[in-house]
């Protein structure tokens, strides 16, 4: 793959979307180089004073939020002027600014990427966080809080939004693919 031909995926979807597992299949999957970058894996990379925003978003989560997402869009810069196409999984929220599409969009500037959201009915979300452990694992206030500031992808037009309620994880990968080659199609790039 030429440098030219790579680019940035940004999946996004509530906790217990699928947006990691499809991330590793669709990278898997594709015929060039491609990357998986998790944000939270990148927040947690902070061991000493970490701040988990299961206890509340405060300045300082925030502060290692704009870290994680700074180090993760200069990882994707890097990896897609090298050819190296990159897929990155994180919450973004459509109306919350501090985890919105825009903050992506500045960190990422000319780099080439498409955003594609993931959004499950709230009974698969549950039913997907009950299986997770420790940090991952979200009390169901805060689950259903971040499913309806989610829930808005759905009324826009511009990001493709996938239903993956009933989708096994390679099927969430093809549907991803379809996204992104209509999302390319019409050069609409971030």
């Amino acid at each position: 793959m030429a440098a030219s031909d790579a680019f940035v995926l940004l999946l996004t979807g509530p906790a217990g979307a699928g947006k990691s597992a499809a991330a590793r299949e669709w990278a898997a999957s594709r015929a060039s180089t491609t990357a998986h970058i998790p944000v939270d894996d990148v927040r947690e990379l902070v061991v000493a004073g970490f701040a988990d925003p299961r206890e509340g978003w405060t300045a300082e989560t925030q502060r290692q939020y704009d870290l994680a997402r700074r180090n993760c869009a200069a990882m994707a810069k890097n990896n897609v002027a090298a050819g190296v196409t990159t897929v990155i999984d994180d919450a973004i929220f459509p109306h919350w600014e501090s985890c919105d599409y825009a903050g992506w969009r500045a960190a990422l500037g000319e780099t080439p990427h498409y955003l594609v959201a993931l959004l499950p009915d709230e009974t698969a979300v549950i039913t997907r966080n009950a299986r997770r452990h420790g940090r991952r694992l979200l009390a169901p206030e805060m689950l259903h809080v971040i499913y309806e500031m989610m829930e808005p992808w759905r009324d826009q037009r511009r990001v493709p939004v996938l239903d993956t309620t009933n989708l096994l994880i390679p099927e969430v990968a093809l549907a991803i693919q379809r996204a992104v080659e209509t999302l390319r199609a019409s050069g609409d790039s971030g």
